[in-house]
């Protein structure tokens, strides 16, 4: 019996870093609907409540006020306790651990910093790694996330010498397999 898809709801500004989500997401066979911020979220967790198909993720931008984000977290909380909610800061590099707690304590599973684009490849892989440890997802397709994330047209040099290494190795593997075609 194959395991059931996950599905997770994104809701970001249009911009970069719902396009990085959805597109990291979706590299590892996850159903991702990017979902408008003007869409009533509660009014749609309520349908897809009754319908039994409640998503497993939901990612949100802290960014968009107007949907009320820690609102949403306590709501749902009493509401559709098992949705898991993620929160993603979207303005900032880091987040400090009191952020992360209070955010926690309002029922985010987890507050997240942007994904930065000068340091693309690590700063995904660290939060899709969060991520997918937050819907006990144990296995990780690095092949398949680097893939997605070249094709976007992003890529920026890494700074780590490990991260570039593997970049490497990949473009290595890549090119000996199409010349063996």
């Amino acid at each position: 019996m194959e395991a059931q898809e996950k599905f997770v709801v994104v809701v970001f500004p249009n911009g970069l870093q719902g396009k990085i989500w959805s597109t990291i997401l979706r590299s590892q066979n996850l159903s991702v609907i990017w979902e408008s911020p003007d869409v009533p979220l509660s009014h749609t967790l309520k349908i897809l409540n009754q319908r039994g198909s409640l998503p497993d993720l939901l990612v949100i931008d802290t960014r968009l006020h107007h949907l009320q984000p820690f609102h949403l977290c306590r709501w749902c909380q009493q509401s559709c306790p098992g949705i898991k909610i993620l929160l993603i800061n979207g303005a900032q590099s880091r987040i400090l651990a009191a952020e992360r707690q209070w955010a926690m304590t309002q029922g985010a599973v987890d507050l997240l910093p942007r994904i930065n684009q000068d340091t693309l490849i690590s700063s995904a892989a660290a939060n899709l790694r969060k991520t997918l440890d937050l819907m006990d997802i144990l296995h990780y397709d690095q092949k398949t996330f680097i893939t997605a994330l070249l094709k976007m047209g992003l890529y920026v040099q890494p700074r780590s010498s490990s991260v570039h290494k593997h970049i490497k190795l990949y473009m290595d593997s890549r090119q000996s397999t199409s010349s063996k075609g």
